[in-house]
């Protein structure tokens, strides 16, 4: 008996499937994949943005935060009360 492999289910690659992807290879750029080149000038521009994404992100949990807390205290829920007596204490 074979070993179980993940490749034992496999089914075999059909020449379709092949021929499919020689197209799509064949058809594509060469430099489809490749990164855009970024100027210089844009790495202020980068962290200005990356700035922005962590202040809203700050402000977004922080406000929510408040609103959980605030709910809470205004819907008047307790912590569930400890069972001492439960226990045998």
């Amino acid at each position: 008996m074979p070993a179980m492999t993940p490749d034992t289910h496999r089914a075999p690659p059909t020449s379709a499937f092949r021929a499919l992807a020689v197209a799509a290879l064949a058809w594509a750029p060469p430099g489809h994949a490749a990164p855009p080149s970024t100027p210089p000038g844009d790495a202020d521009i980068d962290l200005l943005l990356f700035l922005l994404a962590a202040l809203f992100w700050g402000v977004a949990h922080v406000w929510t935060l408040l609103v959980v807390w605030a709910e809470a205290r205004a819907s008047g829920v307790r912590a569930p009360a400890r069972k001492e007596a439960a226990h045998g204490r």
